[in-house]
């Protein structure tokens, strides 16, 4: 039995959030009761906890029965996992704050691109969500030349071979 007055909203995906919020949404928003949100397709999550479990677990019996596997097949089985590991890891729904640290913008930034229309992201209250697959990426800069100090004798060379070159001193 539900605890009074915990029922919430449970929309499957982010654009159903989104579109939610907006009022566009055709699909009514299924209701659940408090407890712990299971999603439609049970096993279909795939934490990194999970990930590495299965597959140390794997490896383990594998050199305990001596088996000789076909590498290809092998190689599809992790990479099918990886896939479904990433897919769940960019659906999670991140707070504003946590969103500025994985994209390395500030928050007023992002807030500004959410009121722009430039980036997704779901309320829930007052609080934004966004989902860490939408989140713009702040580039690295690398090939940034460091500020020398003044060389006055570098300085004087270059004045010596402009007026000399063809200067019109003198």
């Amino acid at each position: 039995m539900p605890i009074r007055g915990c029922k919430r909203t449970r929309l499957r995906t982010f654009s159903e959030m989104a579109q939610y919020r907006l009022g566009r949404s055709g699909r009514q928003p299924e209701e659940t009761s408090c407890g712990p949100s299971t999603r439609s397709n049970a096993g279909s999550t795939v934490t990194r906890e999970s990930f590495v479990a299965r597959w140390r677990a794997r490896r383990d019996e594998l050199a305990r029965l001596g088996a000789q596997v076909d590498g290809a097949k092998l190689c599809d089985e992790v990479l099918a996992d990886f896939d479904a590991f990433t897919t769940s890891e960019d659906d999670e729904l991140v707070t504003l704050q946590s969103a500025a640290e994985r994209s390395g913008y500030h928050k007023d930034h992002l807030r500004r691109l959410v009121r722009w229309g430039k980036l997704p992201a779901a309320r829930r209250g007052r609080m934004l969500l966004f989902r860490v697959a939408d989140l713009p990426r702040k580039p690295n800069v690398v090939d940034v030349q460091p500020i020398r100090a003044y060389d006055p004798i570098a300085d004087a060379r270059r004045v010596a071979t402009r007026t000399s070159i063809g200067g019109s001193n003198g």
